[in-house]
């Protein structure tokens, strides 16, 4: 079984690049027309640089975030560090529910603690390859008290 999901990008990058690209529409011309002093200048600026590199950072992380299900293992790769779960280095996985009815994942190992949310894709997909993981390797888990509850 070799299951690879992906990190969807979309819910975090159109509001970052909504705002690269609405602020200087904004405070250019404000600044123009106010004449703002050359201070407020740069510190609009500084903003915007440091918000335009930390989309850029963001956008880099997220695009190679993969969560893959190889050889009976559990990979949750990024472009910082891949992360390999045996099953025997994985305590417990918890699913819990938040307030907006989104379905979160909790995988603990060790001390390190681990999240998968609906931001993966395909989610349902990655929540049944999740089950059978848990199924087959007999791996401590809420999934009867959390489905009785739904």
């Amino acid at each position: 079984m070799e299951n690879e999901y992906i990190y969807r990008l979309k819910p975090l990058l159109v509001p970052g690049v909504l705002f690269i690209l609405l602020y200087p529409l904004v405070f250019g011309p404000l600044s123009f027309y106010f004449f703002l002093p050359e201070i407020y200048v740069k510190i609009f600026t500084g903003i915007y640089l440091f918000t335009f590199f930390s989309i850029l950072i963001l956008w880099l992380n997220g695009k190679g975030k993969r969560v893959i299900f190889k050889d009976n293992k559990l990979i949750l790769s990024s472009p910082l560090r891949n992360v390999v779960l045996k099953p025997d280095n994985i305590s417990k996985i918890l699913f819990f529910w938040t307030k907006r009815q989104e379905e979160i994942v909790q995988i603990y190992s060790g001390q390190k603690r681990y999240f998968l949310s609906d931001l993966y894709f395909p989610y349902n997909e990655l929540l049944t390859d999740l089950e059978d993981f848990i199924s087959q390797n007999e791996i401590r888990n809420n999934l009867a008290r959390h489905y009785e509850a739904v």
